[in-house]
């Protein structure tokens, strides 16, 4: 008899702790940060489309979709898919704000050569806000260096700019 009611019990205990744990679920604040991105983009590229929505921001310019070719890790040739791309005086950026560190394969900081183009892969971790900060950021050869670098020196800095704050389901 007593086994069912302690059984029960911690059942009870359980799944109070998963309700709070719901209600005091942490969101990352990422406007600031949004905003820091939009004032550096527009002075360079005025006629920039930026968005923002939820824990994604995007931005472009002057882009087109390529037909890329990359090599397998045998080195073979993989067939060509379709790429958005900046053309040359355009810009092209996804970061999303992802939970915990970083761990895929690739190495970060890295930039891939796609031919028209390079991506550059960074994914700047922040302990105090246990989240990386995962960015393609596409770009032509003629890109002023002022604006890649300010852009780089911006995203590794992110935690200055963003906060959590709880929610209550």
């Amino acid at each position: 008899m007593k086994r069912p009611l302690f059984a029960a019990f911690v059942l009870v205990i359980l799944v109070t702790g998963l309700c709070r744990a719901q209600e005091d679920a942490a969101i990352l604040d990422v406007d600031k940060f949004a905003d820091e991105i939009r004032k550096l983009v527009i002075r360079e590229y005025p006629k920039a489309n930026i968005t923002v929505k939820d824990s994604i921001i995007h931005f472009e310019f002057n882009v087109r979709k390529y037909m890329i070719h990359e090599p397998l890790l045998t080195g073979e040739w993989q067939d060509a898919h379709e790429e958005i791309g900046p053309q040359r005086g355009g810009i092209f950026c996804d970061m999303e704000f992802r939970k915990h560190n970083y761990g895929a394969q690739a190495a970060v900081p890295q930039d891939f050569d796609k031919r028209y183009f390079k991506t550059l892969l960074m994914a700047p971790y922040s302990k105090k806000l246990d989240h990386h900060l995962y960015v393609h950021f596409k770009y032509p050869s003629n890109v002023k260096p002022e604006f890649s670098k300010k852009f780089q020196t911006l995203t590794e800095r992110f935690e200055e700019f963003c906060s959590t704050r709880r929610t209550n389901k």
